[in-house]
């Protein structure tokens, strides 16, 4: 009795001991892998990069009159919408845009010594010691039913350009005056539905 039983303990012990041993044991397949989660990287994925300024040509900039002829079909006449502008100190200039959308008119630009009204010809107070005159044409700066789009004067303070008026809306020529704080370099150019102008600052 006691001598058949020792042949089972033994194979019993070497059961659990087989046992144990395979859990033991690594295995490459049959087991469940922990869940991972891929590393996170401490920088995220760059959004679109807004447009930087462009700065202008150092040859670019002149004080000299400048005129660009464009011919739109007309009508509808372009019609100048708004006016926005802002200082880019790092590049060293102011800059002014001019929204018109559809077909650009023709534009021109000069300093003036004084500024007056398209029309009447009487005299514009525009805050500046120095004034750039830019015309477009065909344009205007109304809707069709006569409410105006730009109009009035303007401060804006900006390191050189410090304002800007609408002094005409007359007969399809658009004229904007920017009073300036000196006689600066500048350069005029367009872009789809618009024309900016950048003062050397």
């Amino acid at each position: 009795m006691i001598g058949s039983a020792v042949p089972r303990v033994a194979l019993l012990l070497a059961t659990v001991a087989a046992i144990a041993a395979a859990c033991g044991a690594p295995t490459s397949s049959g087991t469940a892998s922990p869940a991972t989660t891929a590393p996170t990287s401490s920088s995220t994925a760059p959004a679109a990069a807004a447009v930087p300024s462009q700065p202008t040509a150092a040859a670019s900039w002149s004080t000299a009159p400048v005129t660009v002829v464009h011919h739109p079909p007309v009508p509808p006449v372009p019609v100048v919408t708004g006016v926005r502008y802002a200082a880019h100190p790092t590049d060293g200039y102011d800059r002014i845009v001019f929204d018109i959308p559809g077909a650009l008119p023709g534009y021109s630009a000069k300093y003036v010594p004084k500024v007056v009204a398209d029309g009447s010809g009487e005299p514009v107070p525009v805050p500046g010691s120095y004034y750039l005159l830019i015309v477009f044409t065909p344009a205007q700066a109304h809707r069709d039913d006569g409410t105006p789009t730009i109009s009035g004067t303007h401060r804006i303070n900006l390191p050189m350009i410090e304002s800007y008026a609408v002094v005409g809306d007359y007969e399809g020529y658009v004229s904007v005056a920017l009073g300036l704080n000196g006689k600066a370099g500048y350069h005029i150019a367009e872009l789809a539905n618009r024309v900016y102008i950048d003062v050397a600052a």
